[in-house]
């Protein structure tokens, strides 16, 4: 009888263990956004373009992404009410250089979703404490965390993303906009040296975002083998992509 208890008891244990693992593989936070109806007809095609200093604004079939450097002269409260509306607001980890932490994001109207690296700052964790109240909603991530977006029939992933082997915290984020067909990957660097490696790191990726002062600067991946072009500066006309199948 003992036996048959000691059974029972080890295969819910390794239930509760398999959920729990279940729960580690999916993603962090799942978002649905309303959309107008017919907003994602045609071809499945994008643009890159730049929205501003230290600004990249993704579209792909009505879902619009706003990147913004944090150590850019862009990321300021003053600055922050001009910034272009968006669906989603991916805010780049600082690398040396100027940097406000959240503050500026208080000067956003709206509920619009904000993509952060995790605060390890106390300051940080107050302003996030603050928005938590009104305002937008914030999606803190550490390295390999997800968030999924659903807009209509456009659908997003975005990784946060590790560096070079021996660098700590997120380097960057991959955002593999798509549909049910086809997709597209960006990679958002916050890194202003990891040119020479992301070809071999990120073979997946189709297309890199670097940091560069006022302008980011974009790089074609070539699936895994060395950059055929050397970056360049982003415009405001654009880079325009056709999503892949996969």
């Amino acid at each position: 009888m003992n036996y048959g208890v000691r059974t029972v008891a080890v295969v819910a244990l390794l239930a509760l263990a398999c959920k729990w693992g279940v729960a580690q593989i999916g993603p962090r936070y799942v978002l649905e956004l309303p959309g107008q109806a017919g907003a994602t007809v045609g071809l499945a095609q994008g643009r890159v373009q730049l929205a501003g200093a230290g600004q990249a604004l993704i579209r792909f079939q009505g879902l619009s992404i706003l990147a913004v450097q944090a150590d850019s002269e862009a990321y300021s409260q003053e600055a922050a009410s001009g910034w272009p509306a968006a669906d989603l607001l991916l805010v780049l980890p600082a690398g040396a250089g100027r940097y406000g932490g959240l503050a500026p994001l208080r000067a956003l109207r709206g509920d619009v979703p904000v993509i952060v690296a995790e605060a390890a700052d106390a300051a940080d964790a107050g302003v996030a404490a603050d928005l938590a109240d009104g305002g937008p909603r914030l999606y803190p991530m550490q390295v390999w965390n997800t968030l999924e977006l659903r807009k209509q029939t456009t659908r997003l992933r975005v990784t946060a993303m590790a560096g070079a082997p021996g660098t700590r915290g997120v380097a960057g984020f991959m955002l593999e906009v798509g549909n049910s067909r086809s997709s597209y990957r960006v990679y958002v660097s916050c890194a202003d040296d990891e040119k020479a490696t992301l070809a071999q790191r990120l073979p997946g990726a189709d297309l890199a975002l670097m940091p560069a002062r006022g302008a980011p600067l974009l790089l074609a991946l070539n699936r895994g083998a060395p950059a055929k072009a050397e970056p360049a500066a982003l415009t405001a006309a654009g880079y325009a992509f056709t999503a892949l199948r996969r």
